[in-house]
C-alpha cells in the first residue's frame, strides 16, 4: 500500500511539473536549480517515460545529467565526481576530467585503461525545451 501511494504521488508531481513546464512555468526549473549536484531525480523528456538520472549542472536552456545504467560504469566514483565538480563533469565533452582510476571525457569512460562507456551514454545534455518534467527522486 505504501509503494502504491509513493508512487501515484510520484504521478501527482511529474503531472504538476510536466503541465508548469509546458505553460511556460519556471517554479519548476527554479526548483531544480535549487538542487545539489548529484541529487537522483526523475526527468520526461518530450513527453517519454520518466528516466532516473543524477543532476550535474543546471542552465537556463540545458540540464546536464548523469546517466548510470550502464553496466561496469563505477558509478559511486562518477556520482562523487560530479558532485564534487559539476562544471568540469558538465565540460567533459571538451576536456578530461580524471579521478584516480577513472577517466572521463571526449573519448568516453575509462576505468583504468579498459573503456567502459561512450561519453553520451553517461552525461546527457538535455535543451531545457525538450524537458517535460523533472522531480526529485
Amino acid at each position: 500500500m505504501r509503494t502504491l501511494v509513493s508512487a501515484i504521488g510520484i504521478v501527482a508531481s511529474l503531472c504538476v511539473a510536466t503541465s508548469a513546464l509546458a505553460a511556460g512555468d519556471d517554479s519548476p526549473w527554479k526548483r531544480v536549480q535549487r538542487m545539489d549536484p548529484g541529487t537522483r531525480i526523475t526527468v520526461s523528456v518530450d513527453g517519454a517515460a520518466p528516466a532516473e538520472r543524477y543532476l550535474v549542472q543546471l542552465s537556463d536552456t540545458e540540464l546536464v545529467v548523469l546517466n548510470l545504467s550502464a553496466p561496469d560504469l563505477p558509478k559511486r566514483q562518477l556520482l562523487n565526481m560530479a558532485k564534487d565538480n559539476p562544471e568540469w563533469m558538465a565540460g567533459t565533452s571538451k576536456t578530461i576530467y580524471k579521478d584516480s582510476g577513472v577517466r572521463i571525457g571526449p573519448d568516453g569512460v575509462f576505468v583504468k585503461d579498459k573503456k567502459v562507456a561512450e561519453l553520451a551514454q553517461v552525461v546527457e545534455r538535455i535543451p531545457r525545451a525538450r524537458v517535460s518534467a523533472v522531480a526529485k527522486a
